[in-house]
């Protein structure tokens, strides 16, 4: 494990997080998925959201309703075993395309094996487009 990716003590109760990264910020500023999800974690006493990214840094869910928007179909990851670090997989319309490997940053948001351009490919490949 990286030295800038220290795992967080195991005697934190579960939702600790040291930091609001929205504290101080104007939330109508930012994406309504992105909105969503922060009202969403606050509510049920989580740490704050922080979005899923793909392996090149940038950020899934974006990338994602713009494919399913684009092809017309449904696109997801999903969990063989949502509870650890480990193999997903990427679904179009139910249908699984490809495993997608999967980790948790210590900054508390998933980091999915899969570039972007990677990611159009698959999608791209499955619809047959």
């Amino acid at each position: 494990m990286p030295d800038d990716d220290p795992p967080r003590p195991a005697s934190l109760p579960a939702g600790h997080d040291d930091e609001d990264p929205y504290e101080g910020e104007d939330l109508s500023t930012y994406p309504d998925w992105w909105r969503a999800n922060v009202e969403e974690f606050r509510a049920h006493g989580m740490r704050p959201y922080r979005p899923p990214r793909l392996a090149d840094d940038e950020l899934s869910p974006p990338l994602v309703e713009a494919l399913s928007e684009e092809f017309g179909v449904d696109v997801r990851f999903r969990a063989r075993n949502p509870q650890s670090d480990g193999t997903w997989v990427l679904v179009v319309d139910d249908e699984p395309v490809q495993s997608v490997d999967h980790r948790r940053h210590g900054d508390g948001y998933t980091v999915y094996g899969v570039t972007s351009e990677e990611l159009r490919a698959a999608v791209h490949g499955a619809v047959g487009d």
